[in-house]
């Protein structure tokens, strides 16, 4: 996603693959939902996830336009220019809202975000593997504008 010279944040660990978020439809997030609830949950995922995200070490932004039921995002992915995102997606897992995008671009083959959804501090944050270097960098990205 980023050039290393262009990151700020010292590697964390090294590896050959990037970490990996299944998708999960909404209403399969939990056995114990009622199916009101499940078929309520995309559009609450809608308002927490749907916004532009301004990475807190630099003009990286991922903006999400739309969320799906079947746990796909709608995302692009901007340094400060355009990077093809491969495919991004969302599911729930122990409580948590989770988000991965895939990049697919020159310098970007293959690097991934696996990111989770603080509710209080309206932020998301979690993992970015380089997968140019092989190397994973903490991240946070932060809202920049208002939900949609």
């Amino acid at each position: 996603m980023i050039l290393l010279a262009g990151c700020n944040k010292k590697p964390k660990t090294v590896e050959t693959e990037a970490p990996h978020v299944s998708p999960v439809a909404s209403s399969s997030v939990s056995a114990a939902q009622s199916e009101k609830a499940a078929n309520e949950l995309p559009e609450a995922i809608q308002k927490k996830l749907t916004g532009k995200w301004l990475r807190s070490d630099g003009g990286y932004t991922i903006e999400v336009f739309s969320v799906k039921e079947d746990g796909s995002v709608d995302a692009g992915y901007f340094n400060p220019n355009p990077i093809h995102v491969e495919k991004s997606e969302w599911k729930i897992a122990e409580n948590n809202l989770y988000m991965r995008v895939v990049l697919k671009d020159i310098n970007y083959p293959g690097s991934t975000y696996t990111l989770i959804y603080n509710v209080e501090k309206d932020l998301l944050s979690g993992n970015y593997f380089q997968a140019v270097e092989g190397v994973n960098y903490d991240v946070e990205f932060r809202r920049t504008l208002e939900k949609k």
